[in-house]
């Protein structure tokens, strides 16, 4: 055994190494990043709005406290702006929708009426015994997913209730502390390098900049995702002349950011009922839509995210579908995350870079 050791020495201690920072980084997800979640969101924003800082406190000769201020105030006001233009537009077809609804209820009802129908007579023809095993499998599906639907709605609603607080007090904590992140950055930096070995300033200084750049060349994607995929479904929609293309495309690109939901949440369904009420035109339109979305996703996915944070599309799909197992929804943006922490570690030694 002895012999072993000394002859795998280095390997086992690379192994050893992995499987220590693998461990920590998942106990650091799963118990400690929720309560420092607003302060690295606030390190973000203030990262981001720093060449506006800059140019207030150069250019204009503001002091960091007000060109701080002013870079967050129009940092709102710009992205309140384009929610608001969003959500104006939203809202006016939802507002069409809404008119609507009785009329396309009243459809959906007669649709499940007549499908209902339909059954019956092939249920009644069909001999007894068939007739009461059927009935009871029925039976037992409705009760199962009543049970399990029912207290899942409940705390849902509960649950989103409860979080609006939350959430307000999330993003209050997350501004304050960008505006004081950014009016103190220099401080703030000196006092955690007075902290360190001076070997270490330069190595984390690298482990700022790698994994700054991977959050943000994250959100990027998702980003581009979600405009390419609202784009794909009102075009297909419009093509198809649904109604409500661009509230319904809206939805669907949001829809599909969740990995556990995805397009085919509201597509599938939505061919299911065209098919059966006899439009197979828009049922076939609605399955194509889904399958260019599949397609298009699968597809740039890795390669856009791989690009945007510099690790190859393989290991970037490995470390999103590892993340979704182990963190839920936040994994698809903890795994591959932790792929480029992995490979910081490499290049700034602490980790053995692979041959």
């Amino acid at each position: 055994m002895a012999d072993f050791y000394q002859k795998h020495k280095p390997v086992i201690h690379r192994i050893l190494i992995l499987l220590m920072v693998i461990l920590g980084g998942y106990l650091f997800f799963q118990y400690v990043f929720s309560y420092i979640a607003p302060f690295v969101v606030a390190w973000i924003l203030s990262s981001l709005i720093e060449p506006m800082v800059r140019w207030f406190h150069k250019k204009l000769k503001f002091s960091r406290g007000i060109s701080s201020m002013l870079s967050i105030i129009i940092m709102l006001v710009f992205i309140g702006t384009i929610v608001t233009g969003i959500f104006m537009r939203f809202s006016e077809q939802a507002q069409e929708f809404a008119k609507a609804l009785p009329s396309y209820y009243d459809s959906f009802a007669y649709t499940i009426d007549n499908l209902r129908w339909k059954t019956e007579s092939l249920f009644f023809g069909l001999p007894i015994n068939i007739q009461s095993l059927l009935m009871d499998n029925v039976d037992e599906m409705i009760r199962g997913f009543s049970n399990k639907l029912a207290p899942g709605v409940g705390k849902g609603s509960i649950s989103f209730v409860a979080a609006l607080p939350n959430a307000l007090f999330f993003t209050i904590v997350t501004l304050i502390s960008t505006f004081f992140m950014s009016k103190d950055k220099e401080k703030i930096r000196a006092f955690i390098e007075r902290q360190m070995p001076k070997s270490w300033v330069i190595k984390m200084d690298i482990i700022r900049r790698d994994l700054f750049g991977a959050l943000l060349g994250y959100v990027k994607t998702q980003l581009i995702l979600m405009i390419f995929t609202s784009t794909i479904c009102m075009i297909g929609l419009m093509i198809l002349r649904f109604e409500y293309a661009f509230l319904i495309g809206i939805i669907i690109g949001i829809v599909d950011a969740f990995p556990v939901l995805g397009s085919g949440t509201i597509l599938i369904p939505w061919a299911a009922y065209h098919s059966l009420t006899g439009d197979l035109y828009g049922a076939i339109g609605l399955l194509i839509i889904y399958g260019v979305v599949v397609l298009f996703r699968q597809t740039f996915e890795p390669k856009v995210l791989g690009s945007q944070i510099g690790v190859y599309p393989l290991f970037t799909l490995m470390a999103m579908y590892i993340g979704i197992k182990l963190f839920g929804f936040l994994g698809i943006i903890i795994g591959p995350i932790f792929v480029i922490f992995l490979k910081t570690m490499q290049k700034i030694g602490i980790l053995p870079k692979w041959k």
